[in-house]
């Protein structure tokens, strides 16, 4: 009886030790990561308030097109990438080159105190970072150079789309294109919101002005009259929007920072919200969409009087998988 007391006595204690010792190396990383990260820093200011610091060109007075020469009043004139949208699929992002707009592309170099890793070669077939683009150790998991250029370029965003949702609101010729356009300049004060606070608790510095490309999409914007001025902010708009939605799915599927995951998350639904939003328009037309992605071995469409395809429900089809 005794024996059967003291082994049932060390198989508690010995329980007891195991979970002590489980808890202990769970909790570790996270302590050594707090430890290194160095806790947030102050969020940086509401995009909206330096907007108005700023008064960017799409606020000032526009002078008659009539009474001068028409190419001084449209900057697409002068400027080939305003010209064409599609002609540069990179400046649509609303990010034009990170490396030079973005001071948040690399916080590693703004004398952050991180701890830094280089990606492994064998990620699981994973498409891993170019050699220099570090990944750092944070309390919600790794940060890569893609978490951190996606918190800049919402920043980026806001910076731009924030004046020029608020002047269509104003201005627009259409009553659809000044209450969908204000809509997206009130969402993305609340995207700005969420995005500083995601910059401050990652220590990632973010930009205080719009980059050239954007502030040239400001002003030519502004410079419009009429309907031109609704077509030229919705193309511009949607154009944006349909480039930097892929790129957020991108983060969204590969990120391991649960922080960056959340807000990636939240991201994809705003601009999904501004996509259907600038469509609701009736002026966002082919022009405004970026070009389709390359795809391989896409099915061929049956030919025009062919009997039309159909295929059962693919929970019918169990049998070919159980044979």
């Amino acid at each position: 009886m005794r024996s059967r007391h003291s082994t049932t006595a060390a198989v508690v204690a010995g329980g007891l030790l195991a979970l002590q010792l489980t808890t202990a190396c769970s909790a570790a990383p996270d302590q050594q990561a707090v430890s290194a990260y160095g806790g947030p820093v102050p969020m940086a200011p509401p995009a909206e308030q330096l907007i108005e610091k700023q008064q960017p060109p799409a606020q000032e007075p526009q002078a008659d097109p009539a009474a001068a020469d028409p190419a001084a009043q449209d900057p697409a004139a002068q400027d080939p990438a305003a010209q064409d949208p599609a002609a540069d699929p990179a400046a649509q992002a609303g990010a034009g080159d990170p490396a030079a707009a973005a001071p948040a592309a690399d916080p590693g170099q703004q004398g952050q105190n991180y701890p830094t890793t280089q990606p492994s070669g064998d990620n699981g077939g994973v498409v891993t970072e170019a050699v220099g683009q570090e990944t750092v150790s944070t309390p919600w998991g790794p940060l890569t150079a893609a978490d951190r250029d996606l918190v800049a370029k919402v920043r980026l965003a806001g910076l731009w789309e924030i004046p020029v949702g608020r002047e269509a609101a104003k201005r627009a010729s259409r009553a659809a294109t000044r209450k969908n356009l204000g809509e997206i300049a009130r969402q993305h004060v609340l995207l700005d919101a969420e995005d500083r606070q995601v910059a401050a608790k990652l220590r990632i510095p973010l930009p205080d002005e719009p980059n050239a490309d954007q502030q040239a999409w400001i002003a030519e914007i502004s410079s419009k009259k009429g309907l031109e001025y609704d077509k030229t902010a919705v193309l511009r708009l949607r154009l944006a929007h349909g480039k930097i939605f892929p790129a957020i799915g991108a983060v969204r599927a590969s990120t391991r920072n649960t922080l960056i995951r959340e807000f990636a998350q939240s991201c994809a639904n705003f601009v999904n919200t501004h996509m259907g939003l600038l469509e609701g328009t009736g002026l966002a037309g082919s022009m405004a969409m970026p070009p389709a992605p390359t795809v391989s071995g896409a099915p061929d469409t049956v030919p025009s009087g062919e009997p039309a395809p159909s295929a059962p429900p693919a929970t019918t089809l169990d049998h070919i998988v159980n044979h």
